[in-house]
């Protein structure tokens, strides 16, 4: 579908980022062809600016143009992203297993291996 130039579509709900914690409340996610119920809870994480400006573009655009994408925020589209590549981790380097659950991760970086 062509758009003229001069249309520009407004910011989908939750595309900009907050810092802020968010109450818990229990919303359905879905993660490619499994539906879970779970809390969602607002983390700062540092993205590459080029994929941020992208994947912010792609749900702007999706929210405003094209519902039949299912993606009304940028949410819409880190959420299912994440799920993918940690099950694919878990394959690779847990047995197929969830990873053990962590309360809290330590700040930094992890020291380089030798």
């Amino acid at each position: 579908m062509a758009h003229p130039p001069e249309a520009t579509p407004e910011p989908a709900a939750g595309v900009n980022e907050i810092t802020t914690p968010v109450p818990g409340s229990a919303t359905d996610q879905v993660t490619g062809s499994e539906r879970s119920t779970g809390r969602r809870v607002q983390r700062t994480v540092n993205f590459d600016q080029e994929v941020l400006e992208r994947a912010r573009a792609a749900a702007t655009h999706l929210a405003a143009y094209e519902p039949a994408a299912g993606v009304r925020s940028l949410a819409d589209i880190v959420n299912p992203a994440v799920a993918a590549y940690v099950a694919e981790l878990e394959r690779e380097f847990n047995r197929g297993e969830a990873f053990r659950p962590v309360h809290r991760m330590p700040p930094g970086r992890p020291g380089k291996r030798t």
